[in-house]
């Protein structure tokens, strides 16, 4: 592979689920943000909000919510798995960041994963791991959800597109293998 630090930086970064307890700079921030505000949207929409969470309560409420819907869904598969991650859906993470989208935009979703992406790679670059979340979305829908939407300062008209837990690794994990059976050529 070409010697590129972009490549490489895609090449190393794998989904973490755990995280030590250490707050991220407001300059990592800051970049951040700025990365999220710089991915591109189909037809230049920016329909897009980014709802950037560092406070304690808040995420502790946002994976109490998910744990609860699981629990209520009698989905016994669905109970097992988070049971198994010790009912942790964003994985002590100091800051999650939810993508939040335009129902009404057709392009919504394919705009929330390039700014997640984008978002995930960035954080790998600066020396900070992540995991791209999709479950987190239940939190935000149902009996109960206005009060989490309220504190997350959620935009009305817009729904929960994807997420991103974002910290320094408490464990290590190798990126995914893959097989280049799954590339077509014409």
């Amino acid at each position: 592979m070409l010697d590129n630090f972009v490549l490489e930086t895609i090449a190393r970064r794998s989904s973490i689920r755990a995280y030590l307890p250490k707050p991220l700079t407001q300059d990592q921030i800051a970049a951040l943000k700025c990365t999220a505000l710089a991915s591109p949207t189909a037809v230049n929409a920016q329909s897009q909000r980014f709802i950037f969470i560092t406070n304690y309560e808040v995420l502790a409420s946002i994976e109490q919510a998910v744990v609860n819907r699981i629990t209520e869904s009698g989905d016994q598969s669905s109970i097992d798995r988070i049971s198994s991650r010790n009912n942790k859906v964003l994985y002590d993470a100091p800051l999650f960041i939810i993508i939040a989208i335009d129902p009404n935009n057709a392009y919504g979703k394919v705009d929330a994963g390039i700014a997640v992406q984008n978002l995930a790679l960035a954080a790998k670059s600066m020396g900070l791991d992540s995991v791209i979340l999709g479950m987190p979305g239940m939190a935000f829908t149902g009996e109960g959800s206005d009060i989490l939407r309220a504190q997350t300062k959620f935009p009305l008209g817009l729904e929960y597109g994807i997420g991103i837990a974002i910290g320094y690794r408490a464990m290590d994990k190798s990126p995914h293998e893959y097989t280049l059976s799954h590339i077509i050529d014409v």
